[in-house]
């Protein structure tokens, strides 16, 4: 009897932990996921991650929200069914769409397991209804491709995007925090992103430069021992609308071994070779690969650059830049080679935001000698970098 009495209370375990299941899923359809329920939405910052698909929202906590320590936070929403019908429209299958989720779901999870301070910080993860997914971050400005101009799934537009065009200072200073970035991540976590780009470098509200988009990031030892079919790319040789749903990283910074076909390795130099197309269309204001999807365009680009490619580039960056762009991968330099470049190393500019950065660290005696001579600077600062920070 007590066997009967054990086995009966089991089921009915079980029987309450699914009634609750069921409950919480059909309260989660009716008010979406769970940080639109935490957080009331003050207005959309920008768009990011693969494709652009997720939408930024500036958001102040409610009471049922987690403790954090932002007084405000970015919510961001992508929403299943606009992406379900944009879908539809391009004659694309459930399978693409189905497997593009997963890559967000991977790139949530990532951010999530990954803490540093180049990583942008997840304050509530994932979590997702049957028309919406959603998580909440450390407040942000916006991704880079939009203060690029890239305002894809952006609907009013903010009024600190419109036309904004960001100085040489603040874009040294945001690529010198990714590059220290991408050196922990390949040195320390030991992860190869393979996805740097416009889309997936984001700007804090405090002007800080912070990784994202890590949905096609694979460990540095699986890369090294061969790329299985699974993680290898697929990129069609001729023209082929793939924005709608981005199954594979952006073919304008996508390294050419991850594009061959016949490529079974990958490596951190992958990544500089994206890193140095980020930073080229940073400086030059337009992308150095604009080849629409087109692989033979790409290969024709890069195996016919010329000097003329790096007229609007400093001199003093233009060999390190050429290095990070070879085809060959032994040339290119690591992330903390590019740190040692003269592009910043000469900059007195520079020098004095990375003083601020790490204002915390140095004695009083440092920090009034440095305050003296910043009083000579503020000339120097252009009003963005004076508003974020200094």
């Amino acid at each position: 009897m007590s066997l009967n009495m054990k086995t009966l209370t089991q089921a009915f375990a079980k029987t309450a932990a699914v009634i609750e299941k069921t409950v919480q899923t059909t309260v989660q359809d009716v008010t979406g996921p769970r940080p639109l329920q935490d957080y009331d939405l003050l207005g959309q910052v920008g768009s990011g991650g693969h494709g652009l698909h997720w939408r930024l929202y500036s958001a102040r906590p409610r009471p049922s929200a987690p403790s954090t320590q932002y007084p405000l936070v970015c919510v961001w929403v992508l929403d299943k069914r606009a992406l379900s019908e944009a879908r539809t429209r391009a004659g694309l299958s459930k399978a693409a769409e189905d497997g593009f989720l997963e890559i967000v779901r991977a790139d949530a999870a990532r951010m999530v397991r990954i803490r540093h301070p180049g990583v942008v910080h997840v304050v509530q993860a994932l979590d997702e209804s049957k028309h919406a997914m959603a998580m909440v971050t450390e407040p942000l400005f916006a991704s880079v491709a939009n203060t690029l101009g890239n305002l894809e799934n952006v609907g009013e537009i903010p009024k600190e995007l419109k036309g904004m065009e960001m100085g040489l200072l603040e874009v040294k200073h945001g690529l010198l925090q990714v590059s220290e970035s991408l050196d922990f991540l390949h040195n320390n976590a030991h992860l190869i992103h393979r996805a740097i780009s416009p889309e997936t470098v984001f700007i804090t509200a405090a002007g800080a430069w912070k990784l994202g988009g890590f949905g096609f990031a694979i460990p540095v030892d699986q890369a090294s021992g061969g790329l299985t079919s699974t993680h290898q790319f697929h990129y069609p040789e001729y023209d082929v609308e793939d924005d709608i749903l981005p199954l594979q990283p952006s073919l304008n910074y996508t390294a050419p071994e991850l594009v061959r076909s016949k490529s079974l390795t990958a490596g951190c130099s992958s990544d500089m070779f994206s890193f140095g197309c980020l930073a080229y269309h940073l400086i030059a204001r337009k992308p150095l690969l604009d080849c629409h999807n087109n692989v033979k365009m790409y290969m024709n680009t890069l195996t016919y650059l010329t000097s003329e490619a790096f007229s609007m580039i400093p001199p003093e960056l233009i060999g390190d830049l050429q290095r990070m762009l070879s085809q060959n991968e032994a040339s290119r330099q690591s992330a903390m080679d590019f740190t040692g470049s003269s592009f910043f190393r000469d900059d007195t500019r520079l020098r004095a935001l990375r003083f601020l950065d790490h204002m915390l660290e140095r004695d009083n005696i440092q920090k009034t000698e440095f305050l003296k001579a910043l009083s000579d600077m503020w000339k120097d600062f252009d009003s963005r970098v004076l508003r974020y920070k200094v």
